[in-house]
């Protein structure tokens, strides 16, 4: 998309006016990633939706990032460069800032689906929801692959339904309750585990949302699983920690041992009853009576 298309999308918005859509903002966080940064930008400034605020957050890029963000400064409603402590300190910071009844993270190196997606999600959602959430495509080297999301919102207790991309929050409750600082990668499961427990709206919108890279923070398959297992036992009773003491053994063994050996004894224990009956349980069993 060039300087003319992105003018051209950013008239559409204040021409477009249906009164009820809400005001919705976006945030980019983004830390040395001047490859990246430019096809993320203009994915949000070319959303045909009347109400959009964008916000991007830098860590203090020292590589070019600041340079391509000045770039398109005067379509950016607000942006800062300065250090941070982390991904979820950038993205609370992200909050504060938001005036939007809703919230979206999309990060450098990642995109919005298509130009209209914000507005799709919107006409169709519900009016008595807290969270919108859809699918992604993931983008690998030499293919994109269409993934929708992880699993069904019951099975929760075993890690991330959705991607944070593909997903609108109501900025108010993520203002209450901001991004752990203490995770290096699982804050976002934690928030959306806690509001789920704790009863708040989620709604499948069946939208491709976002397309994705497949090289994340959150590629780090045993520090992930290790946090958000630490969180869900914080709220979840003990039989979580069947599946997750398999899910972490199964990646020890395939990082380190020979590959038929641990595909044979992951299939062994993944067999056995307990497992399998903890595996088919939905979170609202597991919910500690105390929440």
């Amino acid at each position: 998309m060039n300087n003319n298309h992105i003018q051209a999308a950013k008239h559409t918005k204040t021409l477009s006016s249906e009164a009820d859509l809400p005001s919705v903002s976006v945030v980019t966080v983004v830390f040395n990633d001047v490859k990246n940064i430019e096809k993320t930008l203009l994915s949000v400034i070319g959303q045909q939706y009347p109400n959009l605020e964008y916000i991007v957050i830098d860590g203090g890029s020292t590589d070019g990032t600041v340079e391509v963000i000045k770039k398109y400064e005067s379509l950016i409603d607000h942006w800062i460069s300065e250090s941070d402590r982390g991904i979820y300190d950038a993205m609370n910071k992200g909050i504060d800032l938001a005036s939007g009844e809703w919230i979206n993270f999309m990060n450098a190196n990642d995109m919005f689906y298509k130009e209209t997606t914000i507005i799709d999600v919107f006409k169709s959602r519900p009016a008595d929801v807290d969270f919108i959430y859809g699918g992604i495509i993931m983008r690998h080297k030499d293919k994109d692959e269409y993934i929708g999301t992880h699993r069904p919102l019951d099975e929760i207790w075993k890690g991330m339904p959705f991607c944070h991309q593909a997903l609108f929050s109501k900025t108010a409750l993520l203002r209450q309750n901001k991004f752990s600082l203490k995770n290096k990668i699982s804050s976002d499961y934690e928030s959306v585990l806690f509001h789920y427990i704790n009863g708040y709206r989620f709604f499948n919108c069946n939208q491709t949302i976002a397309v994705v890279s497949e090289f994340g923070a959150s590629g780090h398959t045993f520090l992930k699983f290790f946090e958000r297992w630490r969180y869900a036992r914080k709220h979840l009773n003990y039989k979580v920690d069947i599946y997750y003491l398999c899910l972490m053994g199964a990646v020890l063994l395939t990082k380190y041992g020979p590959r038929q050996l641990s595909d044979f004894i992951m299939t062994g224990v993944f067999a056995l009853k307990p497992v399998r009956k903890a595996k088919s349980t939905t979170t609202a069993r597991f919910v500690k009576k105390s929440n």
